[in-house]
């Protein structure tokens, strides 16, 4: 008995050994519905930052210029003071930042001051615009964070707009960048990264952005403006879309606002309510500690630091919850999708509840060919830890259609509430195709039209208009589906395709039956073969072959149809 309490004592002396420096500080982990804070500073003002994130939050749900989607709690993390954040910080100058992560999106701060808040709003609403799905160019992101960090309690609501010197400074002292310098930055720019121009950058994007969002004379066409940078346009082809003005024209004015003695603002008539719950505190253990530091080194590109920390826990502490995910996640970064998969499924199987982890899990399985008895079950726990979790609902939902449960299609995606302008045009498409199947025509026409307005890029625009033409087919002439039409399946071997009756009817031997079902036009049946490739249906005697014909019943009265082609496999 001794001697194994002293081999386990070793163990421990040899894992403390291991731990390096930067993570033998206490953290603190505090969590509230929105929000998981970690923090290596006082206690209560990490409680006050985290609840005024809440507050923040609650602000953008009413008053954001973007659509606010349903989310997952964000992680902020807040070093104890610049040099300890200085090793984890993108570039030199800052003293915050945002960063989406594979895992969670982050943002990072230097302290958990009251002076940081609005670095701490500017960071936030960078999460908003990505999460909105909105595609805008970087002076336009950085502008409208810029301009939403002024947000201040007002009398009768939330003011914003207010002046910030350190923008003005340069504004005032130095050269402007050109509107096609500006306005053509991004983030792997010489203009953005050349410190000595990174001022003026920030600074004339607070004000286009200012006069643009909140100026009288422009900001009724803003929404017009940013929806023109959304679809594509550049910023000079926005300002005469939205404005009818050359970018010469823009850029005068702004000079003449930026020089006037009146800024405008806005007050949305909210407030900065309090939280509905207190945080919940916790301390993280050494290896906890360590775990979310490689997190965050892997979230902001620092892969070789963060494959060399997860190596060292993966072998420090095998069982340590969240190592296997984490690790999934970072094999997900490098694009090793079967190590990914087997790094997830090694979580799954240990009980990992965490419903983006197991979303993933998923569309791994399912990208890999796995069984559906595979992929559904990793689905049903990502909504079980998420009900409201729309990408898996969708995935579900499609999942349901690929086994044929059309109903139980429509009605996962039919509990579907909020959804992104990235999930539309899947989610309508699988509700079109879903109803076709259950011979409700009006539905899916409806539905796929909603696909069509949500149409992003040309492979969604010919998935959705091939869809709507074979609806239309489907839905022309005798032998249409009617509403609550079922679908039922058999397999056996071709006969004869008799073509000199109308409808054509195709002759089956199931077994020791001869089936006769009616046949529709080729452009409303749906054909499978291995393989792929077109598929041709000779009139007459054909070779055999082996078929599994999916055929609606009750849609036509014929006493001598099982029912009406509505598919046809051609099996191996």
């Amino acid at each position: 008995m001794i001697e194994v309490s002293m081999r386990c004592f070793a163990v421990a002396l040899l894992l403390t050994a291991a731990l390096p420096a930067f993570g033998a500080d206490r953290w603190l982990r505090l969590t509230t519905s929105n929000f998981e804070l970690y923090s290596e500073g006082d206690e209560k003002a990490s409680r006050d930052t985290i609840l005024y994130f809440e507050q923040v939050r609650g602000f953008f749900i009413k008053a954001a210029p973007v659509r606010f989607p349903a989310e997952f709690p964000v992680r902020i993390i807040v070093f104890r003071n610049q040099e300890a954040f200085s090793r984890y910080s993108v570039n030199a100058i800052e003293v915050a930042y945002y960063a989406a992560g594979e895992k969670r999106d982050y943002i990072v701060m230097s302290d958990v001051s009251p002076e940081s808040y609005a670095i701490a709003v500017h960071e936030y609403m960078h999460l908003i615009v990505r999460r909105s799905g909105l595609h805008i160019p970087v002076w336009l992101n950085e502008g409208l964070a810029d301009v939403y960090s002024s947000l201040r309690p007002v009398k009768g609501g939330v003011a914003v707009g207010d002046l910030i010197p350190g923008r003005m400074k340069p504004l005032l002292g130095g050269e402007w960048l050109s509107f096609d310098s500006l306005t053509s930055a991004d983030t792997h720019s010489s203009v953005y990264k050349e410190s000595e121009r990174v001022g003026m950058f920030y600074a004339e994007s607070w004000a286009l952005t200012h006069m643009l969002f909140l100026s009288p004379e422009y900001r009724d066409n803003f929404g017009k403006f940013v929806m023109a940078l959304h679809r594509g346009k550049s910023s000079a082809e926005a300002c005469q879309i939205a404005y009818e003005r050359s970018p010469d024209a823009v850029f005068k004015d702004l000079q003449k606002y930026m020089a006037g003695k009146k800024l405008y603002g806005r007050i949305f008539e909210t407030t900065l309510g309090k939280p509905e719950a207190q945080p919940v505190t916790a301390t993280l253990s050494e290896l906890d500690s360590r775990l979310m530091l490689a997190d965050l080194l892997a979230a902001t590109g620092k892969l070789d630091r963060a494959r060399a920390e997860y190596q060292q826990l993966e072998q420090l502490a095998p069982g340590l919850p969240g190592v296997d995910q984490s690790l999934g996640y970072f094999a997900l970064t490098a694009k090793d999708f079967p190590l990914a998969r087997e790094y997830f499924e090694k979580a799954f199987a240990a009980g990992e509840t965490d419903a983006q982890m197991c979303l993933r899990l998923a569309i791994l399985e399912r990208e890999a060919g796995a069984p559906a008895g595979k992929i559904i079950p990793a689905l049903e726990r990502a909504i079980h830890s998420r009900p409201d979790y729309a990408d898996a609902l969708i995935q579900l939902g499609l999942m349901k259609v690929r086994l044929r449960d059309f109903v139980g299609a429509i009605d996962v995606m039919m509990g579907i509430g909020n959804v992104t302008p990235e999930q539309a045009a899947p989610l309508f498409s699988g509700l079109a195709y879903a109803y076709l199947q259950t011979g409700d025509l009006v539905n899916a026409r409806a539905n796929v039209e909603l696909a069509r307005k949500w149409i992003r890029n040309t492979q969604e625009s010919a998935g959705v208009e091939k869809l709507a033409a074979f609806i239309d087919a489907r839905g022309s002439g005798p032998l249409a589906p009617h509403a609550g039409e079922k679908l039922v399946t058999v397999e056996g071997t071709l006969q004869t395709i008799d073509c000199t009756v109308t409808p054509h009817r195709l002759h089956l031997l199931s077994g020791e039956r001869s089936l006769s079902f009616l046949l529709p036009d080729p452009k409303a049946v749906e054909f499978t073969q291995p393989g792929g490739g077109s598929v041709q249906l000779n009139c007459g005697v054909q070779q055999p072959r082996r078929l599994a014909v999916v055929y609606g019943t009750g849609s036509v009265e014929d006493k001598f149809a099982a029912g009406v082609v509505r598919g046809i496999e051609f099996l191996p």
